[in-house]
């Protein structure tokens, strides 16, 4: 764990860091971040153990009352604990809310504090910082994120509602990146139930939906095997398909097979066909090649997947009934509150240029 972000910066990145930064100590229980508050500081781990909670949404008093009524102890919940080397605070595009969740030191710790306004400077002024920054963030995203289904799985027994993510990868991207994936990608149409990547087997290719929608399925993982065959045996279906959990939908504008780029090549998912979809294919070999010649694509492209797997990771926590407070009709407005519907004002132009641009796309490609 200590090496998944620390790893993809390179040692003068680590010294920025370190020289803009400065050392923060917690007493065991100090709470570090509120959850529905907004942080000011980028934090890096050096030692000791936090942990992460959530609170469940009770929609007010009446809402407390029920939870007496049905003896609900379980308000505030843990979903993480971060080791040494993990980093959490406000991170640029990747904490799109405040704090999802509230952190709180297990043990006496010390973490290097860096201010929000000086790393995004900084990774506004240098793409290699950039590049670099983005793909370590989305490396220990992408790990959280699996973390927190399997957490779930266990504890709520895979009733997780699907998610559904926001196309912003044609609003982040430049119009040279998109001529690039309409240049050496190739069209592919798959019919429906068609499984596009399997769990367990190599991811060969990136994929961009242009139309359609895919499921997401993952496994349950069963730390005790004799629990697991019997799991197998009462299954109707001897397949390993019927074990596996629908998590999440991805429809238009989505990317899929991210992972061959975050040097994860085998699938930890399922992918199925919802319906006759077409996609643009974008062959692995290529897809890093690019990364690696081309700075300014990469740090553009790690910011995308950054702010993807971030919100897959908030989407999850928000429809399992935690997270911020949702805006009900006929509830007075506060100025100071965070609603989970609201959309963010900062991104809406590069929603709409996003919109704009994949059209423009679909058009090139001669897809409807």
């Amino acid at each position: 764990m200590i090496d998944i972000f620390l790893k993809q910066l390179s040692n003068s990145d680590i010294q920025w860091l370190k020289q803009n930064g400065h050392q923060q100590n917690l007493q065991s229980g100090d709470v570090l971040i509120e959850q529905a508050r907004t942080s000011d500081f980028f934090y890096l781990l050096i030692s000791g153990e936090l942990t992460a909670s959530i609170s469940q949404n009770q929609g007010g008093r009446l809402g407390n009352i029920f939870a007496a009524l049905e003896d609900d102890q379980d308000l505030e919940q843990e979903i993480a604990r971060f080791s040494p080397g993990e980093v959490i605070g406000k991170m640029p595009v990747v904490e799109l809310t405040p704090a999802a969740m509230t952190v709180r030191a297990v043990e006496n710790s010390a973490l290097l504090a860096v201010p929000y306004e000086l790393l995004q400077e900084q990774l506004e002024a240098d793409l290699g910082f950039a590049a670099r920054f983005y793909r370590g963030i989305a490396v220990l995203l992408s790990e959280r994120f699996g973390r927190l289904i399997q957490h779930f799985l266990r504890h709520q027994k895979g009733q997780i509602p699907p998610l559904q993510d926001v196309p912003l990868i044609f609003g982040e991207l430049s119009d040279s990146d998109v001529d690039w994936m309409l240049g050496v990608g190739r069209l592919e149409e798959i019919s429906a139930e068609t499984v596009l990547i399997r769990n367990g087997e190599q991811i060969e290719n990136l994929y961009i939906i242009l139309q359609g929608g895919i499921a997401v399925f993952v496994k349950e993982q069963q730390s005790n095997r004799l629990l697991s065959l019997f799991t197998a045996l009462e299954s109707n279906e001897q397949t390993d398909d019927s074990l596996e959990r629908e998590i999440m939908r991805l429809y238009r504008g989505e990317i899929l097979g991210e992972a061959i780029t975050l040097d994860n090549p085998m699938s930890t998912y399922t992918l199925r066909a919802l319906e006759n979809s077409i996609l643009l294919k974008i062959p692995e070999q290529q897809m890093l090649i690019k990364l690696q010649q081309d700075i300014g694509t990469a740090a553009r492209f790690y910011r995308v997947v950054a702010m993807l797997l971030s919100g897959r990771w908030q989407g999850l926590i928000s429809r399992l009934g935690y997270g911020r407070t949702p805006y009900q009709i006929g509830q007075s407005l506060e100025l100071g509150a965070e609603y989970e519907d609201e959309i963010d004002l900062d991104i809406m132009d590069n929603l709409t240029l996003g919109g704009a641009r994949f059209d423009w796309m679909l058009k090139r490609l001669k897809v409807s």
